[in-house]
Formats: C-alpha cells, sequence, structure tokens
C-alpha cells in the first residue's frame, strides 16, 4: 500500500502534537431500506482497540487503519478547512453499502 500525505497535513499534526491518524469506519442508521450508511472516521488518536486495524508508519505518523475499510493501492491525506476548522480528510478509501 502506497501512502501520499500532503505537507499541510504533517505541519498541521505537528501544531496539533499529534503523532497518530486513525480512520475507522463508521455505520449510521437510516431509515430507508440500505439499514445503515458507511461513514469514514478520522481522528487523531491511536485507536483504542490496536488489533482491529493495520498499522503503518509514514514521515514520523502512525497511521491505523481499520480492517473494515476497502483501499484502493494509495491513500491520500490532505488538509481541508481554515483556521479553528481545518481537519485531516482521506481520499483512497471506498465505502461499501
Amino acid at each position: 500500500m502506497k501512502f501520499e500525505l500532503a505537507d499541510k497535513v504533517l505541519n498541521f499534526m505537528s501544531e496539533q502534537g499529534a503523532e497518530d491518524v486513525t480512520l475507522d469506519l463508521e455505520e449510521i442508521p437510516s431509515n430507508c431500506c440500505l439499514g445503515r450508511l458507511p461513514e469514514m472516521k478520522i481522528s487523531l488518536q491511536s485507536p483504542s482497540n490496536s488489533e482491529e486495524y493495520r498499522h503503518f508508519e509514514v514521515g514520523g505518523i502512525h497511521i491505523h487503519l481499520s480492517k473494515l475499510l476497502r483501499t484502493n493501492a494509495t491513500l491520500k491525506l490532505f488538509l481541508t478547512g481554515l483556521g479553528p476548522f481545518k481537519k485531516v480528510e482521506a481520499s483512497g478509501v471506498n465505502l461499501v453499502l
């Protein structure tokens, strides 16, 4: 698996004092026929149950990727938002209904 981290992500994480990024699957209940809607949840902390994740280290950052997430060959982390509303986003993850 290949990772691409934007320089802004590394700077942002350094400012936040964070060394971990956890990408997790969160299922939101739905009232329609689907039953659930999968969403990706990104947090800047290590997971509580590390056995449920694949672990990688890239550029001094520990990436914890849920085993429930399907990924493309390349996972990209980038920064969105302005000022206090900045957050880390990811592309290269396929959410299956």
